[in-house]
């Protein structure tokens, strides 16, 4: 029998994949538009790649990206004992957040 806690999505703040949330990639956004800081302090600052950063300022950058992926993506795929682990990491971390209270 499945539990409640196996069909919720993690927020933005407990998914443990998302490096930077939406608040923060505006402020590199709005920080670079401005001109005062560039692609590789704001990664520096952000503590994340200069490619990261690129990203964010650049849709064309970040959608090129995107289709490589989806071009590419047999070179991404974990294998199936690779994949049963990280399963079962993610559902052992939200149980646990579930257990806390922190998850509904």
């Amino acid at each position: 029998m499945s539990s409640k806690w196996r069909n919720v999505r993690l927020s933005e703040i407990q998914d443990r994949r998302v490096k930077l949330t939406s608040e923060k990639k505006k402020e590199i956004l709005r920080k670079y538009q401005t001109g005062g800081c560039s692609l590789r302090s704001l990664a520096r600052e952000y503590n994340v790649s200069h490619k990261t950063i690129a990203l964010i300022v650049n849709p064309e950058t970040k959608a090129k990206n995107d289709q490589y992926i989806k071009d590419h993506w047999m070179f991404y795929a974990l294998d199936s004992e690779s994949q049963r682990v990280a399963h079962r990491r993610t559902e052992e971390y939200k149980k646990r957040l579930y257990q806390k209270g922190e998850l509904k």
